[in-house]
């Protein structure tokens, strides 16, 4: 009797059919990790976008309401404002959301990279305006606050004049004691991307400092 005899796969077929199961998988998790990899990317350019559009919101509010406080100085009139290419300093009349309340002294600033580091980073200080102060120095010694990190270069600009007489331009610094600029405009870079500007004007002229008596009018602070 002749005897039948089932017919399996031989090594060989087994072989190459492994390989191929392995090729095929390997080809299904790149494209998975390709698409997870798209969908971080996607997810951090959206949370970027969304820190970038807080952050300038945040500072146009500040900025917006900006108080022209007169400093204690019985011989000259000199208005709490102070504008450098990489610094601002002012006071703000807009309730403090980091804790506190009231008129206070704040200043948005550029910090550049650390030694080793690629970024710098945008940071916010905040301290109590106190009727007796001569200067902006306070804000030197307040904790401070990063609003938005990998900030490569940060430049801010001050439109405005210094009197009547002379026309209204852009400028790095604003260091006019009896004025505030018309407007502040700062432009951020991160790495190869420039943001577009932001530019805000400030709403309050140097008329909002003073009050009227009825024999008298004076230029002070406003509590």
């Amino acid at each position: 009797m002749r005897i039948a005899r089932s017919r399996g796969f031989t090594m060989l077929e087994t072989v190459i059919a492994l390989t191929l199961l392995a090729a095929l998988l390997g080809m299904l998790f790149a494209g998975l990790r390709t698409g997870l990899r798209a969908w971080d990317a996607g997810l951090a350019r959206a949370e970027r976008a969304d820190q970038l559009m807080l952050t300038a919101d945040f500072m146009r509010r500040e900025l917006t309401a900006a108080f022209p406080w007169r400093l204690k100085d019985p011989t000259a009139v000199r208005l709490a404002f102070l504008g450098e290419r990489e610094q601002v300093k002012f006071v703000s009349l807009r309730p403090a959301e980091l804790g506190g309340g009231g008129l206070a002294f704040v200043s948005f600033a550029f910090e550049p990279p650390a030694a080793g580091a690629k970024s710098g980073r945008i940071v916010m200080r905040r301290a109590f305006a106190a009727a007796a102060a001569t200067d902006l120095s306070p804000l030197d010694e307040a904790e401070r606050f990063t609003l938005l990190e990998g900030v490569t270069a940060a430049r801010f600009q001050y439109f405005g004049n210094e009197n009547d007489m002379t026309a209204p331009e852009w400028r790095d610094t604003w260091n006019v004691r009896q004025r505030q600029p018309w407007h502040v405009r700062l432009d951020v870079e991160m790495g190869d991307r420039k943001l577009p500007p932001t530019v805000v004007a400030l709403m309050l002229g140097e008329e909002a400092g003073c009050f009227e008596a009825r024999f008298q009018r004076q230029c002070v602070p406003r509590r």
